[in-house]
């Protein structure tokens, strides 16, 4: 059995883990955003696109840790 203590570390370490990444990937999602409004050529806005493109992606895999984490939490009990 696992100990409840650390289940609460890893559990809050987790949560700010992805209070933190959605700050940024708002930061970066806007960055992403003003740089394609203002692109002036097909390889700026490219370049833009995939600066919000990645920013998704790795939204996604942080979102993919609580997932994992629930799961786990799940198995072990």
């Amino acid at each position: 059995m696992p100990d409840t203590q650390m289940v609460a570390v890893i559990s809050r370490l987790t949560t700010l883990l992805v209070t933190v990444s959605g700050g940024l990937f708002t930061l970066v999602m806007v960055y992403g955003g003003v740089r394609y409004m203002i692109a002036s050529s097909p390889r700026s806005v490219e370049a833009a696109k995939s600066v919000m493109m990645r920013a998704a992606v790795g939204l996604l895999l942080v979102l993919m840790v609580g997932v994992i984490r629930g799961l786990l939490q799940f198995i072990a009990s």
